[in-house]
């Protein structure tokens, strides 16, 4: 019983010390345009936003004439082995419907308020506007927590899939450490 004990409180010390200390830094980002002709890619870059805080940058220029009434989004989560490995998420979700109800996808709620304050792509479908930018965006408190909180100690890249039309257009590659 004693033995029992003892063994609970080391578990609670090795996993709130483990968590504590822990943060997530972005290490490289890829933007990818699959379709040239549907949308271009003019940036895509990491920038110091403050010390040891690393903001996404990224603008993509859209050539379609047509509003844009039909978005899909996937996120893939790949952990790093000897190489990449999907980890957990591999998610499809229809964007528009997203944008009007939120909170119905956990694992996308979780970047939502991060992404939003930082994009001018924060309203529902559909979509007129012709450059679509994400400036200084990082994770905040809420992002960070919900994110550590099922991420082991490792190497990482989330993967975003951006289609139109049921045809992907867009790919986003994020690669990060979990310290």
């Amino acid at each position: 019983m004693k033995f029992l004990a003892i063994t609970n409180v080391f578990l609670t010390i090795i996993l709130f010390s483990s968590t504590l200390g822990a943060h997530f830094r972005f290490t490289n980002f890829k933007c990818i345009s699959l379709d040239p002709e549907f949308a271009v890619v003019k940036e895509c870059i990491l920038k110091m936003v403050r010390r040891s805080v690393v903001g996404i940058n990224f603008h993509i220029a859209i050539k379609y004439s047509q509003p844009i009434n039909k978005i899909e989004f996937n996120l893939s989560i790949f952990r790093k082995s000897n190489m990449y490995r999907l980890f957990l998420v591999n998610h499809t979700i229809d964007f528009c419907y997203y944008m009007r109800r939120p909170e119905q996808y956990p694992i996308f709620y979780m970047f939502h308020d991060s992404l939003m304050a930082a994009t001018n792509a924060n309203h529902s479908c559909p979509y007129t506007e012709k450059d679509i930018y994400v400036k200084k965006m990082t994770f905040n408190d809420k992002t960070l927590k919900d994110l550590l909180s099922f991420l082991p100690v490792g190497e990482y890249k989330l993967v975003v899939s951006v289609g139109a039309f049921g045809v992907w257009r867009l790919q986003v590659n994020l690669f990060g450490v979990r310290d």
